[in-house]
């Protein structure tokens, strides 16, 4: 399906940070805006700098911005021991394009090569989740994640996490339910982006979600965090193709029974 220029289909550019022009800048900017209300754009551009890339989400047709997520690579020693942590700052993907899993296969791609870098490192993917949507996106492309309805954080988990945490966003953290509580609810998901119904109440990971972090409308964030081992991409890989041959497969079934 084409919409004048664009092909509404996704595809993934990781670039530095340095390396967005201007015009990409503003794009961004404009994405951002429509999607997180009372926000700055010194504020954006700032988080930006502090990032060492940015994976773009370009639609194939025209090439227009359709989203992103900015990350930040680094090292850190805990408890004694190097670990590896790729975290996921600022995230946003047009409507239109949702549930491509475009940005998925592009932190795969990033985690391999982060590995290959150190591979006796443990590496660790962290993000915030301001919305179950977020969430979701964990829950369902990382068997192992924390925190989780069905299983408490292992202590060894949260020492890792409870360290990254502070250390980005200090006094905001709270330990004790693992949340960033800001002050005001700027940069807070716009009303129609994520909303929580009833209906999407009988899922466990969203019910976990929104009893865990209540103050996600006021923008609050739940810290999470997913160990990436040499399977991680190799898996999301594979279970994603396995998704879409077998949407394709039913498509003909679909057919006959009309």
């Amino acid at each position: 399906m084409q919409e004048g220029g664009r092909s509404l289909t996704l595809r993934s550019e990781t670039r530095r940070t340095s390396e967005i022009d201007a015009r990409t800048r503003d794009a961004m900017w404009a994405l951002f805006e429509r999607y997180y209300a009372d926000v700055r754009r010194d504020v954006f551009e700032r988080d930006l700098s502090s990032k060492q890339y940015v994976i773009l989400l370009l639609d194939e047709g025209d090439e227009s911005v359709q989203g992103f997520s900015t990350v930040q690579v680094y090292r850190r020693v805990i408890d004694g021991r190097a670990v590896q942590v790729v975290f996921s700052g600022d995230t946003v993907i047009e409507r239109a394009y949702w549930g491509q899993g475009v940005v998925q296969r592009a932190y795969a791609a990033l985690f391999l090569k982060v590995k290959l870098e150190r591979p006796s490192e443990p590496l660790y993917y962290f993000l915030l989740s301001k919305g179950y949507k977020t969430y979701l996106l964990l829950t369902r492309s990382y068997p192992e994640h924390w925190p989780r309805h069905d299983r408490a954080t292992p202590a060894h988990v949260r020492a890792i996490l409870d360290t990254l945490s502070r250390e980005k966003f200090g006094e905001l953290y709270d330990a004790r339910s693992g949340v960033v509580r800001v002050p005001s609810a700027e940069g807070r998901l716009r009303d129609d982006v994520a909303p929580i119904h009833d209906g999407l109440m009988a899922d466990p990971d969203i019910r976990f979600f929104a009893k865990i972090n209540p103050g996600y409308v006021d923008a609050h964030e739940l810290c999470c965090i997913a160990p990436v081992t040499w399977l991680t991409p190799v898996r999301y890989v594979v279970s994603r193709s396995a998704r879409v041959l077998s949407s394709r497969l039913r498509a003909p079934m679909l057919e006959k029974r009309r």
